[in-house]
């Protein structure tokens, strides 16, 4: 565990964009005559001297920084400093760390003052032990002074129990992680920041951490299931299964209810009778969604900030095709050596299922079978199942419960194995994604796919053969090393990222 720990202000406790860039807006066109109407692509000011962002940004000359610095300022002091906002969890991590007897300092380039009233703001200044700011708008302290006061403060104060390998720098941008690099001490990146992409990185700091509760992690070495182990197990085990077992009474009470009515004016029987059970349990998905959402909202875990959302986003967006490339390598791989070997035919509850599957029209089966389930399978198991599960246990063996419960939910070996080989893969994207969408797509390609062929038999026989399968499911094992590899920042999946 970290005993001393600096934290820089801007872009790390807390997220000053709106005031920031606002007053760089009016600092721009007030005394440059520049109107620039998007604050994304200012965002780059936040954390570095100002001077530095204005001569870098816009050639702004030195003779003029110090009216454009003033002209900042005129709107900054009285409004921009108030425009922001503490990131959610770090109000509750500051208690807590000082609480268990850590010193902590600040050591931020923004100038003093408006340190101390941003900390006041939020009630964190009795946190910190040693609060460093710029002396004067930037010019005398570049980030290195700032640390070294902030660090002379600390040893003063520690004495002979200060020790270098228990000091971490905690910071949104490169200029912390050279700062730490200068010293000799350890460091934190987050990335719920500013810093550009790549930039943290290229920085090589000891760690990076996406989340408030990932940082918490770093310095205190506890993972975030550790703060619920005094907790009953029949209720951790009631919290996380009581979801699955709500939605399936609700289900079975729409069914049920709808079943009743048909059934009363109209005889059902044989293939009439799968086809109407197809479109009830289409209806009876639909109707849980709104219950769903709901207990969504309450178990997915937020992104800390904006920009991890956006980054998500645009990742997502750019390796969609890659998503559904290995949701069909490894979905068609395993149903192609289920036909091969007939492990179909050992399970009649299996073959009961895929007759009712496949009674309606290929359309109607492709909405209900490639659409409709996997939305709302992937609602209650990724969203909140296993959203519940990561709470109380380590991720990778959420991981493996989630899985297996999905498996089992199935209730036949043959889709119990395919769906628990499913649902880990499921788990990995979502992991590495961050967003719900991803598993979302992954199971509706799946589906999607394997309900075509199946339905034209391009399964049986020599349609395709165990060369194909083979090949398919190399193809997916090699893709599921390299998710687990690599996250959104180059960091392992599934390891241990504290000290």
């Amino acid at each position: 565990m970290y005993r001393y720990i600096l934290f820089d202000l801007d872009g790390t406790l807390t997220d000053p964009k709106e005031g920031i860039t606002k007053c760089i807006q009016y600092a721009l066109k007030e005394e440059c005559g520049i109107e620039e109407t998007n604050p994304d692509k200012l965002e780059h000011f936040i954390g570095p001297p100002l001077r530095d962002s204005f001569r870098e940004s816009y050639g702004i000359a030195e003779e003029d920084m110090d009216r454009v610095i003033a002209k900042f300022q005129e709107r900054y002091r009285p409004t921009g400093v108030h425009e922001n906002q503490i990131y959610p969890g770090m109000h509750a991590l500051l208690h807590r760390l000082k609480d268990m007897g850590c010193l902590l300092a600040i050591a931020s380039s923004k100038p003093q003052e408006f340190v101390h009233v941003v900390l006041q703001k939020f009630d964190i200044e009795d946190c910190f032990a040693v609060i460093v700011g710029s002396v004067q708008d930037n010019v005398n302290d570049s980030k290195t002074e700032v640390m070294k006061k902030a660090l002379d403060g600390l040893k003063k104060l520690a004495g002979r129990r200060y020790d270098p390998a228990k000091v971490l720098m905690v910071g949104d941008r490169k200029f912390d992680v050279e700062g730490a690099h200068h010293f000799g001490v350890d460091s934190a990146a987050v990335t719920y920041g500013y810093a550009p992409e790549g930039e943290l990185a290229a920085a090589d700091p000891t760690y990076m951490a996406d989340s408030v509760e990932e940082l918490d992690c770093i310095i205190t070495g506890e993972q975030p299931y550790m703060q619920y182990r005094n907790k009953a197990s029949l209720l951790k085990t009631l919290e996380i299964l009581y979801p699955l077992l709500a939605y399936w009474a609700c289900q079975m009470i729409v069914f049920n209810l709808l079943y009743y009515v048909i059934s009363s004016r109209m005889p059902l029987a044989g293939a009439a009778l799968q086809r109407v059970n197809v479109y009830l349990n289409a209806v009876a998905h639909i109707a849980v969604w709104p219950l769903l959402a709901i207990w969504y909202q309450k178990s997915a875990v937020r992104d800390t900030s904006f920009v991890i959302t956006r980054r998500k986003r645009r990742r997502f967006r750019t390796e969609a095709l890659l998503v559904a490339c290995y949701s069909a390598a490894l979905a068609l791989g395993i149903n192609i050596l289920i036909a091969y070997y007939r492990l179909s035919e050992m399970s009649e509850r299996y073959q009961q299922v895929a007759a009712g599957q496949y009674s309606v029209a290929l359309p109607v089966g492709l909405v209900v079978f490639g659409i409709l389930t996997p939305f709302t399978e992937e609602l209650l198991f990724r969203g909140v199942l296993y959203n519940r599960m990561k709470k109380y246990f380590p991720q990778t063996l959420a991981v493996l419960l989630s899985a297996l419960v999905f498996g089992c939910y199935h209730g036949n070996p043959v889709q119990m194995i395919y769906a628990f080989i499913m649902g880990l893969a499921m788990a990995l994207v979502y992991e590495v994604y961050g967003l719900l969408e991803a598993p979302v797509l992954f199971h509706c390609t799946a589906n999607f796919l394997v309900y075509l062929i199946s339905k034209g038999n391009l399964l049986g026989g020599q349609g395709l053969s165990v060369t194909y399968g083979v090949a398919l499911l190399t193809l997916a094992i090699g893709m599921t090393f390299w998710y687990a590899q690599n996250d959104r920042n180059g960091k392992k999946l599934f390891h241990n990222r504290t000290k």
